[in-house]
């Protein structure tokens, strides 16, 4: 019981967090705004959080989480690896126009020095797409749709193009977004060069 109020506090804390990182940016926010907008008091902050730079590796940590449980459920609608390349691109142009990512990227910028534990887990879980891209590109081997290689790196250079593409963020609608990630599967799946 106790542990379940924890979870809903901590996740209350989490969301109002967001909101106000959201509005203000990550920089710019501190934990009083957040207190202010939660109406939850300091030490009740920090009991579940020991800074900010915590809290918001927490969200993002959350963020990610529930990306890759949306995407395995997306999955499913897919019935071959190719539509499946295009399903997973599809959706991380959709993702990439998620505010909450470009906070992300203010606060990888702004804290280069800081915590490095902290940094370390914000890397692994900014290159967590790359097991869902592994996967794919391994079952795409497994179904004789690829020659046999390397599906860790070759999950690199897929993630390099999807990570990529959303620097494209402040320039194009979600729909242009969508778009010019389909090509770049076309492209990724075929090649450029005239055969």
């Amino acid at each position: 019981m106790k542990t379940t109020k924890g979870k809903i506090k901590k996740d209350y804390i989490l969301d109002k967090a967001k909101e106000v990182f959201l509005t203000k940016g990550y920089s710019s926010t501190t934990i009083a705004d957040i207190v202010e907008h939660s109406g939850v008091s300091k030490g009740s902050i920090y009991y579940h959080f020991d800074s900010k730079e915590t809290l918001f590796f927490k969200l993002i940590e959350r963020k990610s989480i529930e990306w890759k449980s949306i995407w395995k459920e997306k999955e499913k609608k897919y019935d071959n690896i190719i539509d499946k390349f295009y399903g997973i691109a599809e959706y991380y142009a959709i993702d990439s126009q998620n505010p909450l990512t470009k906070i992300t990227e203010e606060f990888y910028i702004s804290n280069p020095e800081r915590n490095e534990e902290i940094l370390n887990k914000l890397l692994g879980i900014m290159r967590s797409p790359r097991e869902l891209y592994v996967s794919l590109i391994n079952e795409a081997i497994e179904s004789g749709f690829i020659p046999k290689v390397d599906s860790k790196e070759l999950a690199i250079i897929f993630s390099g193009l999807m990570d990529g593409l959303s620097a494209t963020y402040y320039e194009y609608s979600e729909s242009e977004m969508k778009n010019i990630y389909k090509k770049a599967v076309t492209y990724f799946l075929n090649g450029v060069l005239n055969k």
